[in-house]
């Protein structure tokens, strides 16, 4: 069973390894024109599962665990909430809209300086404050969580760890349904 490290650290490998695609179809209009509203619909799914998931379980552990956990958390939430606000922008739009690109590269910018702010200056304290035994419990928790999650972002919904674990299957059941019926991101 993995830890809450490698549950993280594996989704945001998942997430750059999109965003590099991603940024290469950018220069391949044509690729991007067939495959890149695909590709923004498993991002934008991956994301927002990964995202409540850390709301819900992750951030409120570091808070818990860590002295300046309330500052690393609201600073991790703050650039989470930016960041679901492009992806709601992008959710369902055409590669072919002149504003796709900017808002794509606004993300890319977004994800990868979130990425480093949780790796470089949140897990170096909390992985020094968090047992192992609990980091392998929370690594599971997320680990359901993401799996279980919803699949659109939810930018007006606030990153209450309550809220979110009430919200229980119910949201993700609907963006499941949309999902089905029209394709991630669509």
């Amino acid at each position: 069973m993995p830890d809450v490290f490698e549950v993280l650290g594996s989704a945001h490998r998942e997430v750059e390894q999109m965003l590099d695609r991603m940024h290469a179809m950018m220069g391949a209009p044509a690729e991007l024109r067939r495959q890149g509203g695909a590709l923004a619909g498993a991002l934008i799914s991956a994301v927002s599962q990964h995202e409540v998931a850390e709301e819900a379980y992750f951030w409120p552990a570091v808070r818990d665990k860590v002295s300046t956990g309330g500052s690393l958390a609201a600073g991790g939430i703050e650039q989470e909430t930016e960041g679901k606000k492009v992806l709601a922008e992008l959710d369902g739009m055409d590669p072919e809209d002149p504003q796709f690109s900017a808002l794509m590269t606004k993300f890319d910018h977004a994800a990868r300086a979130h990425i480093a702010y949780e790796e470089q200056q949140v897990w170096p304290a909390f992985r020094a404050a968090l047992p192992a035994d609990q980091a392998y419990g929370l690594g599971a928790q997320l680990a359901s969580a993401r799996q279980t999650g919803p699949t659109r972002p939810r930018r007006h919904t606030p990153p209450s760890p309550a809220l979110l674990r009430a919200m229980g299957p119910v949201v993700p059941a609907a963006d499941k349904l949309r999902d089905g019926a029209s394709g991630p991101g669509a």
